[in-house]
């Protein structure tokens, strides 16, 4: 029998990452995949004032800190909710504003019905999520080299196409995006990208380019019934795939829901039949749903709670025996 770990969407937060490797050893699993986002979504700014004291807003509160101990734990709560902090001046922070996006956060300019070019702060927002992924890399690495345990990571849609040579750089982790990998006899294929959201994300394309993407990866499995789709969009009009109904001016609705998965990858699931669906994507569909043969899964996602949701799930021959949720 194969135990696989599987958790997604950790969007950056240290917490998660860190509880993602303890639960590997704490389940007993063999194998353990994080599928996409593993980036980010924003930089809190930590300004230097010129009375010595660093002023940072930080959910919602003004925070003035004056120690240095002060400061490792402001870091140390902006890493765990999955932000970015970054030290600058009030001279350099007002002239990142300027840029009209802001560095507080990366504001959706489609919902804003606005257009902005590259700047400073998306220079700053890909080499702060290299930075953290490289750390991750040499945690884990540091952690789990003797465990004996196999690890694959992959970007998700929100994810920026530079930290994909920085998961290949690792001698220790698994790049699994974009391939198929083997273990214990099975075949798993994995895919990063997403149909088109709102958002604007780096990483999506139309159904028909999505489905391309996927019959190329197919193509490289030999047997169906002992394979898994690591696809971080879920099926389209399933349980995975609910997530709050959109605005015309992209404010999401407290009562309607919307499926928003992907037509690709359910015709994909449903003409090949794999043994398992792993998926990610949409925070708030935790869930199962079975296609046919094929067991669909999203274990869901609470990071900025500092929350790991993940998956333990046991295989055997051609078959999947057992899942259990988790939440810690």
């Amino acid at each position: 029998m194969t135990k696989i770990f599987f958790a997604t969407d950790v969007h950056g937060s240290d917490l998660c990452f860190r509880k993602f490797l303890n639960a590997l050893k704490l389940y007993k699993a063999d194998v353990g995949i994080l599928l996409g986002d593993l980036t980010g979504k924003m930089i809190i700014p930590i300004v230097k004032q010129k009375d010595g004291t660093y002023l940072c807003e930080y959910v919602g509160q003004k925070i003035v800190v004056q120690s240095q101990e002060e400061l490792r734990e402001l870091e140390k709560n902006i890493s765990s909710m999955g932000c970015y902090y970054y030290y600058t001046t009030t001279e350099e922070f007002e002239l990142l504003k300027s840029e009209g996006k802001t560095i507080e956060g990366r504001i959706d300019e489609r919902s804003r019905k606005i257009h902005l070019g590259k700047g400073r702060i998306d220079e700053l927002f890909v080499q702060l999520s290299i930075e953290r992924l490289k750390k991750w890399l040499l945690i884990a690495e540091e952690k789990m080299k003797n465990s004996g345990i196999k690890i694959y990571m992959a970007p998700g849609n929100d994810d920026a196409l530079e930290i994909d040579t920085i998961l290949d750089e690792s001698s220790f982790i698994i790049n699994a995006e974009g391939k198929k990998v083997d273990f214990d006899g099975f075949e798993m294929v994995t895919l990063s990208w997403s149909n088109p959201t709102p958002w604007d994300t780096p990483r999506e394309c139309s159904e028909e380019e999505l489905s391309k993407k996927i019959e190329e990866l197919v193509s490289q499995v030999n047997c169906f019934e002992k394979a898994i789709f690591n696809f971080h969009v879920p099926p389209y009009n399933t349980t995975l795939d609910l997530a709050p109904k959109l605005s015309e001016d992209l404010v999401p609705s407290a009562t309607q829901l919307d499926h928003v998965g992907s037509t690709a990858v359910r015709k994909a699931i449903e003409s090949y039949q794999p043994l398992l669906g792993l998926h990610g994507h949409i925070h708030e569909s935790k869930g199962v749903q079975k296609i046919g043969r094929t067991l669909c899964i999203n274990p869901g996602s609470e990071y900025t709670e500092g929350i790991l949701c993940g998956v333990l799930i046991t295989l055997d021959k051609n078959k999947v025996k057992s899942y259990l949720f988790t939440s810690g």
